[in-house]
């Protein structure tokens, strides 16, 4: 009997060793190519997965007490099933435009529309808000001095620096256990909770691929907002406060037979930024980016073309000296004798590559270009 009791406990202390089979999830490129997906596409994804899987919304979703509950899939499901509602409908209600201010808008711009303001933030029980605004809203500042008595309308509560398209607002109400903000377009719970970057071990007790599901469901939480965005963009002129900004990193998806895999753009951080501010951060590392480019570029002009730099200035100033008859010749003329007598001398270039590279001199090095060779002299192209 003794013997017996103890193959069982070490049955059961073997199996209590084993962490169960983690169930993978296939990630998503947050765009395919140039296009960014929409959010049907990310949710579809999800629930596909979650059906191949054997698994259920509850099985990746915790309704837990704020801030740790986390249903970002279901409020998305019941987002675009409700959407537009209430909230919609009261930026659309045209008895709330200043229609005398549309009016004079209209005289000066045949195409003017309403102009809102559209924000999100992550709320401290980790939930994501989008509200909508008039324009102007956040530079607007709170007027102690008003003579009105209209309590729930917030434009006559403000200072604006130019008249709003709209004479009545409301809306920023504290939220109570069954209402929202009345200009709350999008509430999703659980958004601040979602951590895509990558995982070497999920622990003991993991069923799933957490960082991939959160990664897929952040992608789902920004098509949405950006494709509310677009929808408003059809009736109002949106001014937009706040952006998602996406790091990613390409992966290959090793399920995938050899032949057929191709690398995905994972989101692996994300964060909402100004837009205003994101927007010039972009630019700026686009320019950045793109100098580094030109610079190589620059640099392997001899590799590429097979002339050096003074074999190309010495080519431009034969192709450029002025015939005893005619007129002196244009830069693109130049460009095209120039590259003609390249071509002859053997190099394979044509006048565009000729304009590009003399782009590049007068950029990087503008000193080996002769005075008669400078922009100034000849004009920009």
């Amino acid at each position: 009997m003794a013997k017996t009791l103890d193959r069982r406990g070490a049955k059961r202390a073997s199996q209590s060793k084993l962490s169960p089979q983690i169930k993978l999830f296939r990630p998503i490129s947050w765009y395919d190519g140039t296009i960014a997906r929409s959010v049907g596409e990310y949710v579809s994804h999800m629930l596909m997965e979650l059906g191949r899987l054997g698994l259920d919304i509850d099985d990746i979703e915790s309704r837990s007490r704020p801030p740790n509950r986390d249903t970002v899939l279901s409020d998305l499901v019941d987002w675009l099933s409700d959407h537009p509602g209430k909230a919609f409908a009261q930026l659309a209600n045209w008895q709330t435009l200043d229609l005398a201010q549309i009016r004079s808008r209209l005289e000066q711009d045949r195409f003017a529309k309403p102009r809102i303001e559209l924000s999100a933030h992550i709320t401290k029980m980790n939930n994501l808000s989008v509200r909508w605004h008039p324009a102007g809203w956040r530079d607007t500042e709170f007027d102690w001095h008003r003579t009105d008595h209209g309590y729930f309308n917030l434009i006559t509560h403000r200072k604006w620096s130019q008249p709003p398209d709209f004479h009545w607002f409301t809306g920023d109400e504290d939220p109570t256990f069954d209402s929202r903000p009345s200009n709350e377009l999008m509430y999703i719970r659980g958004v601040g909770n979602l951590r895509p970057e990558p995982r070497g071990n999920y622990g003991p007790y993991a069923i799933y691929n957490t960082d991939v599901v959160d990664s897929i469901l952040i992608c789902a939480v920004r098509a949405a907002y950006e494709g509310l965005v677009k929808q408003l963009a059809h009736s109002f002129e949106v001014t937009v406060i706040d952006a998602f900004d996406f790091k990613v990193r390409d992966e290959v998806d090793d399920v995938d037979p050899p032949r057929y895999r191709r690398e995905i753009h994972r989101v692996v951080a994300w964060s909402i930024e100004d837009a205003a501010e994101l927007k010039a951060r972009r630019e700026r590392d686009e320019a950045a980016a793109q100098n580094e480019r030109d610079r190589a570029e620059f640099a392997g002009v001899t590799e590429t073309y097979g002339f050096t730099l003074e074999m190309f200035v010495a080519v431009l100033l034969h192709a450029s000296s002025k015939k005893p008859s005619g007129p002196i010749p244009s830069r693109e003329h130049i460009n095209r004798n120039a590259a003609r007598n390249l071509r002859n001398a053997g190099f394979s270039i044509d006048a565009g590559g000729v304009r590009r590279v003399r782009q590049l001199i007068e950029r990087y090095s503008p000193k080996a270009l002769p005075e008669s060779l400078s922009p100034e002299e000849h004009g920009t192209y």
